[in-house]
């Protein structure tokens, strides 16, 4: 009857709305589920976290802070549902994210607060609040625009905690009712009691989880999202007390500091969930986890399965998918009372961030099985005998109001539950019992506890443990310490996490002995007890690591612990061990040990941390601890194994110039060519002038390995001083001296300026190619050339050696010598130089290469391409008729034809706009849709500023609009909405209208520094999508639109990105030529629909790949064992990584999974300009940049005023655009048959 009581309720719900139930579109939920609609906006307005009451009433959060906003006031609220009546329960708070029900008080998440909410007087309403924790979160979390990544999920558990999950935006300085104070970098998980006592950490290194599930055991499970490099996923974690998971740098960067979670995937965005343990489902649906996933429109079902001291995943399953609905979201997800259903919140807007719609849905689900149980019967009063009975209720909700009905009558319930606590069945009774006890907390009550501890049941024996820790009872430390031993791995992670807590150093031996678990985590634990006893005793430890069990261990527990024990424990084991590979990894363990991290300030660091400065150690420590780390070091800079000696030398390298000393002191008796050679390179980039002599001597001397001497080249290169000079120069003139070193030495001398153009052209007649080729790249393009040395330069190109050939026609171009035009005309005429020849022409363009420009534009090489348009634009007006004719003549089609209509059209810049702003940078799009703008109306801005509308004019030439005034700012509210590590901090609008005689087709030139949206007549017709930012350039992206007769409203959305915030847009001129449609048949839609469907030949692809003169993916990438690029990764065995899909996604969107150590900088410079590339070395005065035609430039540091990781990659756009789709599967077959595993390099 009582199910059946709440199917009447939930149908008589949906009889309320506004239509019949039959034509409601409703989400589809997995077999045997029914789902209804209970209620909907304007009835809920932006709903989140959602929790069912005893009685049945639900609480439901409204968050209007984050749709239509401010997200900096406390605007949100909390509605009761009940009967199909809504009511307000509950105002004036911050961005409502968690709810839990217990003992008639609504908790409430509502960073930067918990409160507890109570209605005292029975109207319906809150009339109690007591905040329990303030600092929960920034003290302003919606500083960047948005309450994301904040403290969401709550969850009371069995141990009498209320669990929060927390977003990656962390706690800077939490601080519980009795003062207790933490702080958590980054996402976690933290604990705190009902009574606002007791909080703590007890995870960090999670992403941004927005729930806490809770097993009927007190397992901690969260489900979070992925960020926005794509490499950390959609996660489902597993939490310890003391778990990190490595979020944001260790789980990519050295994954042995963190934890895996248990599950993940790319893509979506998780939200909240719950882990059913209730008995109103069948009994497979308990234990079981669900978490909405609000970027899939999917509400997800998880088995989990104990796998030693962690769980994995047995099975995932869509439980409801969006049906017949185009905008479910679904956001959280609540037990209904009686444990026979669920109820689900969904958010209905495809987005955040509303100004406008009122959006919100609630639905019921209830399960409709052959296999549905019969309920029990729930008991009620506090009767204990019957409470006592009620500990063993299948229901965890009946559970646990038994387990606190006792509780709360203290000692006289100790002996009852104590008798309870020692029947053996069922057991689910005893856990209660016990956490019953823990909260009256009485001795007799402890001791009752501390008798489990040697219980035959492993989860008895795990929960006194957890008992053990929580109340810090030293008096158990003999009896965890013996759990150390015990035979279920996750009794041993709690025995360890309970030692960890007690406080008490003399559990320190029996820890030091435990190390070496065979379980991963229990390892963990055990690990990190110490590190928190900070029990670092130098003889056990130098023990340990030289025991064979536990020396693994023992190096992972020493790995960047701060301490003077630990320190000399290392260099003590550095001389006892018989192992080189051991004492190789200590000498690395030594040299992280150096110096500290510079300690978090606060800021959070962005939806893509991987794309900004990663955490530097900047910070000195102890005197005594640094001085012997040095020594070790030096220690392992004379170890007899040549790999123990590379590695100090990267440490000494890694540490800086102060370590240069001893390295010079090993420069001349180093024996190993390899670290000989990194010891000069090490001793190049620290900048030591006192090496130069010997660097010198090493250099010149013929007796050295030619690799050894070019080393010492090049770090010479790096040093100033008359002395250096004077050495390179006489190198350059030995006769003596080889010529692959001559040729080294001679391009830098000649980018310096230091050798005369008529020196540099004698080299030129050298009877050795490699020479001649140098001295060809050593001219310097700054400096005007005698015509006696350009005529010698022309004359390379007619030089025997076809690779010094080559070298005189680009080298030509870079020194624009006009006077190669005709000659170049003439070698183009040949077909191993026509490319480099017309690409030479392009960049010193001459009406007389026509011919050449119009087949570059044809041409399969994007960067040939690119190179043929620049130039025609130059030449346009002098052969404007060659190229209608060209454009008429239907000839042309797919790439080059949309060149061709660029260069003959004509733009002119829009120069009259109206700004508004900043904005955060996360900000509804407020002026998108609409037609009509209030410009006299004015805004809340960044920081909570009054902002409005101002006239702004542009660079009359490429109508370049500059933002940078609107950076300004206090800054004092969350950094300004700062992300220091890479995410477009600052947001602004701009509005123009565009005049148009007619209606008519056009096209847009648009450039940006960062993330742009153009939306003409509000329709969006460009998204530029770079997060970290790019070089502004005022053609970076052209766009097609129609323009209407009359007035064009043009809106932008631009993003600060890097450098000078700035943006352009540029519209062409009426014009006869009409605008060749896009062909459809090579459309990236098109190719990727028809490689899907189709397999190609791999052969052909093999072909395409290595082809120079083609698409030329080998001048980047090599592949199958062929090919000797590396500006971009080796794809041998990409097809052991990724599917098909993938592959062709990469190839067709190289920008969106960026392989990692080939994600280019963006280096913001003090002139204004933006340079990228990829970082091919690094010292503390400077940056060696590598750009996307392989040139090297050295950056000084000090000319920096920003450096971002780029998102954008330095593959060529277009790659694809000129295969068709038959070509393109055999490229992709090419690409799926790279499935052998790349040769790994020699071990050490």
């Amino acid at each position: 009857m009582y199910h059946l009581r709440s199917i009447g309720l939930v149908v008589c719900l949906v009889s309320s709305s506004a239509q019949a139930a039959d034509k409601v579109p409703l989400p589809k939920p997995a077999d045997g589920w029914k789902i209804e609609r209970a209620a909907q906006a304007p009835d809920i307005l932006f709903p989140t976290a959602i929790v069912a009451a005893t009685d049945g009433t639900l609480y439901i959060g409204q968050d209007p802070m984050d749709m239509p906003g401010p997200p900096t006031q406390p605007i949100d609220s909390i509605v009761s549902f009940k009967d199909g009546k809504v009511k307000l329960f509950a105002d004036k708070l911050w961005s409502v994210m968690g709810l839990e029900w217990v003992q008639n008080t609504l908790y409430v998440v509502h960073a930067p607060y918990l409160s507890a909410l109570r209605d005292t007087d029975g109207d319906g309403k809150a009339d109690s609040r007591v905040d329990l924790m303030t600092g929960l979160g920034p003290k302003l979390p919606g500083f960047n625009g948005i309450n994301d990544h904040v403290p969401s999920g709550i969850r009371l558990g069995v141990d009498g905690y209320l669990y929060i999950a927390v977003g990656d935006k962390g706690i800077p300085k939490g601080v519980g009712k009795d003062g207790a104070t933490i702080q958590l970098f980054g996402g976690g998980v933290i604990r705190i009691r009902p009574d606002g006592t007791g909080l703590e950490v007890v995870s960090t290194g999670e992403r941004n989880p927005l729930s806490v599930a809770l097993s009927a055991n007190d397992d901690i499970f969260t489900y979070g999202n992925d960020d926005d490099s794509k490499k950390w996923p959609n996660s489902l974690t597993h939490h310890i007390v003391g778990g990190h998971y490595g979020y944001p740098y260790e789980f990519l960067l050295t994954p042995n500091r963190a934890l895996p979670i248990v599950a993940g995937q790319i893509g979506g965005s998780g939200a909240q969930g719950l882990c059913y343990n209730e008995d109103g489902l069948p009994a497979s649906y308990r234990g079981n986890l669900f978490f909405c996933d609000w970027g899939l429109s999917t509400v997800f079902r998880y088995n989990v399965e104990q796998a030693g001291g962690t769980f994995r995943l047995k099975e995932k399953t869509p439980f409801v998918t969006k049906g017949d609905l185009t905008d479910f979201r679904p956001f959280s997800l609540a037990v209904s009372a009686d444990g026979a259903g669920l109820w689900l919140v969904d958010w209905a807007f495809n987005s955040w961030l509303a100004d406008g719609p009122q959006t919100g849905r609630l639905y019921h689900l209830t399960y409709e099985g052959p296999d549905r149980p019969d309920k029990s019967p729930r008991p009620q009063g506090d009767d204990p005998t019957t409470r006592l009975a009620a500990l063993d209720h299948p229901a965890l909700s009946v559970r646990l109001e038994s387990q606190r009905s006792l509780a709360r009558l203290g000692s006289s319930q100790v002996a009852p539950l104590t008798t309870r606590l020692k029947q053996s069945e069922p057991g689910l009774g005893r856990l209660h019992a016990l956490w019953a006890l823990d909260a009256i907390d009485t001795p007799e009550a402890r001791d009752a506890i501390a008798a489990v501890l040697t219980d035959d049941q492993a989860e008895l024996r795990l929960q006194a443990a957890r008992h053990a820790g929580i109340r810090r009872d030293r008096n158990l430390l003999t009896g965890l310490s013996s759990l150390l031993r015990d035979r279920d791995p996750a009794v041993r992670r709690e025995a360890a996490i309970a030692l960890g807590k007690l406080g008490d150093p003399s559990a320190g031996p029996a820890l030091m002995a435990a190390l070496g678990d065979s379980d991963n985590v229990a390892a963990w634990a055990i690990r990190h007890a110490i590190r928190t006893l900070m029990t670092w005793n130098e003889e056990a430890l130098v023990q340990a690591l030289l025991d064979d069990r536990r020396r693994d261990d023992a190096l992972k527990l020493t790995d960047e612990a701060w301490a003077l024990p630990v320190v000399q424990a290392l260099v003590k084991a550095l001389t006892a061990t018989e192992s080189s590979t051991i004492r190789s990894r200590i000498v690395v363990t030594l040299g992280g040990l150096y110096r500290q991290y510079t300690p978090w300030t606060g800021q959070w660091f962005g939806t893509n941390p991987l794309a900004g400065q990663l955490p530097q150690k900047t910070v000195d420590w102890d005197r005594k601890a640094m001085a012997n780390v040095l020594r070790g070091l030096a220690l392992g800079l004379e170890d007899r194994d040549p790999a123990v000696r590379a590695q100090a030398i990267v440490a000494f390298r890694t540490i800086g110039s102060e370590t240069a000393p001893y390295l010079r002191s090993r420069l001349m008796t180093e024996t190993d060519e390899p670290n000989l050679k990194g010891l000069i390179e090490a001793l190049g980039v620290l900048g030591d002038v006192h090496a130069s002599t010997n660097l010198a001597l090493i250099a010149q001397d013929p007796k050295r390995p030619e690799p050894v001497r070019a080393s010492a080249l090049d770090a010479l290169g790096r040093l100033g001083g008359a002395q250096v000079l004077r050495a390179r120069l006489s190198f350059v003139y030995d006769p003596k001296a080889p010529a692959s070193l001559i040729a080294r030495a001679l391009p830098e001398l000649g980018r310096e300026g230091v050798l005369p153009a008529n020196d540099v052209a004698a080299f030129l007649e050298n009877p050795t190619a490699e020479i001649r080729q140098a001295a060809l790249l050593s001219f310097n393009p700054k400096r005007k050339l005698p015509a006696e040395v350009k005529q010698s330069v022309i004359d390379r190109l007619t030089d025997k050696a076809p690779e010094v050939r080559i070298t005189a026609i680009t080298v030509l171009a870079r020194l624009n010598i006009r006077e190669a035009i005709p000659r170049l005309l003439t070698v183009a005429n040949e077909d191993a130089y026509r490319d480099y020849a017309t690409m030479a022409l392009a960049a010193m363009p001459d009406a007389q290469a026509l011919p050449l420009y119009l087949s570059a534009i044809q041409n399969r090489n994007p960067e040939l391409r690119r190179a043929g348009e620049s130039a025609l634009l130059v030449i346009r007006d002098q052969v404007a008729g060659d190229l209608t004719k060209q454009l008429q003549s239907g000839k042309l089609s797919g790439p080059a034809a949309l060149a061709l209509e660029r260069v003959l059209a004509r733009f002119q810049p829009i120069v009259d706009w109206r700004v508004i702003g900043p904005f955060p940078r996360t900000t509804a799009q407020v002026f998108v849709s609409e037609t009509a703008i209030d410009f006299a109306r004015s805004h809340t801005g960044a920081e909570g500023r009054t902002i409005a509308w101002t006239p702004r004019k542009t660079d009359a030439l490429t109508g370049r609009v500059t933002l940078d005034d609107l950076k300004e700012g206090a800054g004092d509210r969350g950094g300004f909405g700062y992300d220091t590590n890479g995410s477009p901090n600052l947001c602004a609008f701009a509005y123009a209208e565009v005049a148009s005689d007619r209606d008519r087709p056009a096209l847009l030139l648009v450039g940006s520094s960062g993330p742009i949206t153009l939306t003409v007549n509000e329709r969006v017709v460009h998204h530029e999508s770079s997060q970290a930012g790019r070089p502004y350039a005022p053609d970076s992206d052209l766009v097609r639109v129609d323009l209407k007769k009359g007035q064009n409203r043009f809106l932008v959305v631009t993003r600060q990105g890097i450098g000078v915030w700035s943006f352009s847009v540029r519209v062409s001129e009426p014009s006869s030529i009409s605008l060749a449609a896009r062909p459809e048949e090579n459309s990236p839609e098109k190719l990727q629909a028809f490689a899907l469907s189709h397999d190609g030949d791999s052969k052909k692809g093999e072909s395409l790949f290595f082809d120079t003169k083609g698409i030329g993916c080998v001048k980047c990438h090599a592949a199958g064992g062929q090919g000797t690029a590396n500006a971009g990764p080796d794809l041998t065995g990409l097809a052991l990584k990724y599917d098909k899909a993938e592959i062709i996604r990469s190839v067709l969107e190289p920008s969106n999974r960026l392989a990692t150590g080939y994600q280019p900088v963006l280096l913001s410079m003090q002139d204004g300009k933006v340079l990228t590339g990829l970082v091919r070395s690094e010292s503390e005065t400077e940056i060696e940049l590598v750009d996307a035609e392989a040139q090297v430039s050295r950056i000084p540091k000090n000319q920096i005023e920003e450096r971002r990781v780029s998102d954008v990659s330095l593959m060529p756009k277009g790659l694809a655009d000129t295969l068709s789709p038959v070509e393109f599967a055999d490229l992709i077959s090419f690409l799926q048959s790279l499935k052998s595993a790349p040769a790994s390099p020699a071990a050490p």
